[in-house]
């Protein structure tokens, strides 16, 4: 018997995986799948080379806009195109494929505790030979098993929002907290956000007050800085997502390397730990340091860094290489432009 804690769609999806195999439920305290949506929702297409979540995609975009705090920006025209999704239609596909993969599911079911090979699921309780914590950034498998260790998190203050929109492009504003966003969903809505250590209202504030828009719904959330010392597995408990803090920390975005970190967990047991972060650990860890570099620039610092990177063979690496691999990213910058080191 497998328990898996979450129905997000980490949760979900790693649930499909090992459901062909093993008798395994998902426990989720919420009532249904989707809801409330706490995510940003664009992804790289990398995600091709790991799921098939077309079907998910509301919106395409070529070109991202980084905008210095003095106002002045770079175009940055990707080779590969970005990819919006509409969350909820993304959970319930990830919800689906498990239910047809044969996994059953128990919502308004909370997990209260684990002790000796059994579940506390509301005042239940339940034996299982595996328990797997996709319960998110505070996650409470990790609190009530000790793998919860130390964890930092940052706040995604986030609305969607209803006005004129460039379908296109994405704008990436810093000196907005870490940086905010203008995310398009089509020509006239869109998610725009700032993402910060500490609630980053007034920072959104200013942004939306940028141009005019209808506010139509909040989608805030806490997102996890990840911890490359954090223990993810402990006998028969297993961390996954946002519960292993399997994000990238220059950009928080955790849904790629957290569906990678599934299949994984699908494949082996034992290895688990070993096996994800020699796939995805490194990368973790460079964008991981790239958040603690950017953490320590002031706006004057960004409009240099925004003037160093308007020159075009700088752009170039930009627009060809994948921001889901750091590592390539920061090795050719330095060969083409040494004077980064001053930044880095």
């Amino acid at each position: 018997m497998i328990s898996v804690i979450g129905a997000g769609p980490i949760g979900c999806y790693a649930a499909s995986l090992l459901g062909k195999k093993d008798d395994i439920t998902v426990y989720e305290q919420k009532e249904t799948v989707g809801k409330p949506v706490q995510c940003t929702g664009i992804v790289t297409s990398t995600i091709d080379n790991v799921v098939d979540i077309k079907h998910c995609v509301v919106n395409k975009v070529d070109t991202i806009k980084i905008i210095a705090p003095n106002k002045k920006f770079i175009d940055v025209h990707m080779k590969n195109p970005n990819y919006i999704l509409d969350r909820e239609i993304l959970d319930s596909h990830f919800f689906n494929k498990a239910v047809d993969g044969g996994v059953n599911f128990e919502f308004g079911a909370k997990f209260k505790d684990y002790r000796k090979g059994k579940l506390l699921i509301n005042k239940t309780e339940i034996k299982t030979d595996v328990l797997i914590g996709a319960d998110g950034p505070f996650s409470r498998v990790a609190r009530k098993t000790d793998l919860y260790g130390d964890r930092k998190m940052m706040t995604a203050m986030q609305y969607r929002v209803k006005g004129q929109i460039e379908q296109g492009l994405v704008e990436i504003h810093l000196g907005y907290g870490c940086f905010g966003w203008v995310v398009p969903e089509s020509d006239n809505t869109a998610r725009v956000g700032v993402i910060d250590y500490k609630p980053p209202g007034i920072y959104l504030n200013k942004l939306l007050g940028l141009k005019e828009y209808k506010l139509l719904e909040n989608q805030s959330g806490m997102v996890p800085v990840y911890n490359p010392k954090l223990k993810t597995q402990k006998n028969n408990v297993f961390l996954i997502g946002d519960a292993a803090t399997q994000v990238k920390a220059a950009t928080h975005g955790g849904l790629i390397s957290g569906l990678m970190a599934a299949q994984e967990l699908s494949k082996s047991f034992r290895d688990y730990e070993k096996k994800w972060k020699k796939r995805i650990g490194k990368e973790l860890w460079f964008s991981l340091m790239i958040r603690k570099r950017l953490d320590r620039y002031d706006n004057n610092k960004y409009n240099k860094l925004i003037e160093m990177f308007r020159k075009r063979e700088l752009k170039d690496i930009l627009e060809n290489i994948d921001r889901d691999y750091p590592s390539k990213l920061i090795l050719k910058l330095l060969l083409r432009e040494p004077r980064l080191l001053g930044f880095i």
